[in-house]
This record gives C-alpha cells, sequence and structure tokens, in this order.
C-alpha cells in the first residue's frame, strides 16, 4: 500500500505509515492490502520506507515491534546515516534511538526494529 501525501511532507508520511501499521496491528483485516505492511516512497529523500507492526517471533509471546526497511529508490547504495536519522526521529520519535539494526551485510536495504510501547511518543 502506498501512502503520499504532500511531497514536501516526508514526516507527516512517516507518522500516517506508523499510524497506519497501529490500526492494522490493533484492528487487522480492516484494509486491503498485504497485513500490517505500509510502504512510501519519499521522493524528496529519494527513499522507500516500509512500517510493519508485529509481534517478533510472530506468537503470542512474542515482543511487540515495529519492523522498518528503507532503501534509496535508485538503489543504487544503502540509505546512508543522515537518511536513517531523518526517517526514524520522523516516524518514532524519542524511541527511534531504541531501534536496532539488523541488516545483512552488504545489503543495499536497511532494516530496524523498534520496540513499540504503548506509551510511545512519536510526535517528537
Amino acid at each position: 500500500m502506498s501512502d503520499s501525501p504532500a511531497p514536501d511532507d516526508y514526516a507527516g508520511a512517516l507518522r500516517d505509515l506508523r499510524r497506519l501499521a497501529d490500526e492494522d496491528f490493533w484492528t487487522p483485516g480492516l484494509r486491503d492490502h498485504e497485513p500490517g505492511r505500509h510502504q512510501s516512497d519519499l521522493a524528496e529523500l529519494g527513499l522507500r520506507v516500509t512500517v510493519t507492526r508485529a509481534r517478533y517471533p510472530n506468537r503470542s509471546d512474542g515482543v511487540d515491534q515495529y519492523a522498518v526497511t528503507m532503501s534509496r529508490t535508485t538503489m543504487d547504495r544503502p540509505p546512508d546515516a543522515t537518511d536513517v536519522r531523518l526517517v526514524m526521529d520522523a516516524a518514532f520519535g524519542e524511541s527511534a534511538a531504541r531501534a536496532v539494526e539488523r541488516s545483512a551485510l552488504g545489503s543495499k536495504v536497511r532494516l530496524f526494529r523498534v520496540p513499540a510501547d504503548v506509551d510511545q511518543d512519536s510526535s517528537s
């Protein structure tokens, strides 16, 4: 599913991705798309970002987390640290500092896990 707000509002697009992932987590099947997966191309950053919220491992005792993947739309190289910081801060606020990278060595796609705390603040 691609959610595309105004091109100059990447922070708003990222907050929307997270909100949609939250909605799917709490009310699965509400939308017609791949469960829990929300993606947006952020043209102004040259990035494609996907946000999913689920339990990892996928069972009742799994840890409630977001999975965030990001890649450059040109796939010429992985997103750099500045790109990652912009995306994670906009989507997760102070909780971005708790993200753990799970990218494969040499991959052009970066994957992060972020704990999904109920009291987590996404607006900072």
